[in-house]
């Protein structure tokens, strides 16, 4: 074997090789990248349309009861207003045709879990798409119990 021939198989593996390293460089660099990248927090400031269906356990006199629902079991139809959100975090009011209330919430660390606190109730929510939330709402309280599924729609 001539040295011109030795000197081209040498540089074919080289090319070769540095080829290979390039694509794995850009591989493990795109994976590391793609950790170390910020998750995207979904906004979640405006009005959303409430649609849900309730039962109540009422403790005392019915009219006694602050709810959301009334009667044993009942559909809902309301309007969650979030007015405002710091990262994860926010504050809305909560409005229906009987009952007025704020509450507060976090997005979980997967960006699409909702937990949300009112006056006197827990709501754990998923994000299905940008304009869309499902939730499943329950609270008890020495007048009532309430649970109720629904579903969030952005205005």
């Amino acid at each position: 074997m001539d040295s011109a021939t030795v000197a081209s198989s040498i540089a074919k593996l080289l090319k070769a090789r540095f080829t290979l390293l390039g694509m794995l460089t850009l591989v493990s660099t795109g994976t590391f990248s793609a950790v170390l990248a910020a998750p995207v927090i979904p906004n979640l400031i405006g009005t959303w349309t409430v649609e849900g269906k309730g039962a109540v356990l009422c403790k005392v006199e019915a009219s006694r009861c602050k709810t959301h629902h009334h009667g044993e079991f009942s559909d809902l139809n309301a309007v969650a207003q979030i007015t405002k959100q710091q990262g994860r975090t926010f504050h809305g009011v909560f409005k229906s045709k009987y009952a007025t209330e704020k509450f507060v919430g976090t997005l979980g660390h997967d960006n699409a879990t909702l937990y949300i606190v009112d006056e006197d109730g827990f709501t754990d929510g998923k994000i299905i798409s940008p304009s869309m939330i499902q939730v499943v709402y329950r609270h008890t309280s020495e007048l009532d119990s309430v649970v109720d599924v629904g579903t969030w729609r952005r205005r």
